[in-house]
């Protein structure tokens, strides 16, 4: 084998010399050197526009139960005077290009909670009495949910569709051990007469998102939790998170899920994502640089298991209050664990986001906008060129030229030829 390898020692140098020629040759007669690994890539940029703008309205949520149908939820801040005023839905119906706003009839608080069956059936959930109001017909008329025999009589703050006939979900402030607080959340089976769902660790965790990556199976987002269902809502079983205060949450698979939020506690700089692969038996936290101040994301959404994004504000004033004094914040992946900073076309805080495509994003904001990012600059309107109007050929026979060859043609011709 020594003897082999040595016969074949020259032939292989001349190889490799003649392949080094060419290289230097191409590389014009410079050192050809190996390239360094390459850094993190920068993220695509987005151009934004602003596409509504409702002085007044603090916007909480927004859903797209169809591509070109999407809702967006506001009303008054909930910060001030806690909450009081009428809500307000904006709907698009061009996949979030221009907006229209809806007042709803009957609220007099906030509604935070946003759940859409299909591009007409919606629920509108909140501290509002009564606390849910849903429509039918794509927001003309409106009713209102029952919660059956008073079960729940403290705020609510989320809305989910379980993704299973009318099964709509609503997040409560958490189980109490008292008249009109043991539950964790409400489900109404039939959309309309919503029960109490006590959880196997009941905890007073206010329930903030809901996300439900195939029907019947669903994940919340809470303090410290990510509650979690196998059976349309009928029992609810707490996986615990890292420790953190939890808004938002997206599943790609019944097993695969982020949640997203801010400190729990004291200030830190922390952003705070977790990503699990197993149901919320295990975490991982995000690998991004940390922000100065307590940095808080209100929601979070992926496309696929390695893309999306997330939204909020760079520094809350306090880790329990709904309040941020920071500028607006909003977070990339193109790997599900390593998240960017990229530029947001607002200051102010934004409250939610729906994912389109990573091309094409909608998100809104705590000043009344809504706002809709694009890569790339869209195409000019095509002027259409305009077609030259036909020129008929003469017809030789129409000799009085009337457009038709008749009588009167053969008489002209007939006297022509007389002599």
């Amino acid at each position: 084998m020594t003897l082999q390898l040595r016969r074949n020692a020259h032939p292989l140098r001349l190889a490799l010399g003649l392949l080094l020629a060419t290289l230097l040759a191409a590389a014009g007669g410079g050192l050809l050197l190996a390239a360094p690994s390459a850094a993190q890539p920068e993220a695509p940029t987005l151009n934004w526009t602003q596409v509504h703008n409702a002085p007044g309205v603090y916007w909480y949520t927004v859903v797209f139960p169809t591509p070109l149908v999407g809702y967006a939820l506001g009303g008054p801040d909930w910060n001030v005077n806690e909450g009081i005023g009428p809500s307000t839905l904006a709907k698009t119906t061009d996949g979030g290009q221009t907006w229209t706003n809806i007042a709803v009839p009957g609220t007099n608080r906030f509604m935070r909670g946003l759940a859409c069956i299909d591009a007409n059936r919606c629920w509108l959930i909140g501290a509002n009495s009564p606390r849910i109001r849903y429509t039918l017909d794509g927001g003309a008329t409106w009713a209102s949910g029952v919660i059956v025999n008073n079960v729940w009589s403290g705020w609510l703050w989320s809305a989910g569709y379980s993704g299973v006939g009318t099964t709509i979900f609503a997040g409560t402030t958490g189980y109490a051990n008292e008249p009109g607080r043991m539950a964790n959340l409400l489900r109404a089976a039939d959309g309309v007469n919503f029960n109490a769902v006590v959880a196997n660790d009941p905890r007073e965790f206010v329930i903030y998102d809901f996300s439900c990556p195939s029907p019947g199976v669903c994940y919340t987002a809470a303090k410290q939790t990510a509650f979690y269902t196998a059976d349309n809502g009928a029992t609810l079983i707490r996986r615990a998170a890292p420790s953190a205060r939890y808004y938002g949450i997206w599943c790609t698979t019944n097993s695969t899920c982020w949640l997203a939020g801010g400190s729990n506690s004291g200030a830190d700089s922390t952003v705070h994502i977790q990503r699990t692969t197993d149901g919320g038996l295990n975490w991982q936290l995000a690998s991004i640089a940390a922000i100065s101040g307590r940095p808080r994301l209100w929601n979070i959404q992926m496309v696929d298991s390695q893309h999306g994004y997330a939204v909020g504000c760079t520094n809350a004033s306090d880790a329990v209050l709904e309040v941020c004094n920071g500028q607006a914040l909003l977070l990339r992946t193109d790997d599900g664990v390593t998240w960017q900073q990229v530029a947001s076309p607002t200051g102010a805080d934004i409250m939610d986001l729906y994912v389109h495509s990573m091309d094409d994003v909608i998100i809104a904001d705590w000043s009344g906008k809504i706002w809709r990012g694009v890569s790339g600059t869209p195409p000019p309107t095509a002027t259409p060129t305009p077609t030259a109007t036909p020129v008929a050929t003469p017809n030789p026979y129409d000799v009085n030229n009337d457009g038709v060859v008749d009588i009167q043609d053969i008489m002209l011709v007939a006297a022509h030829w007389q002599p």
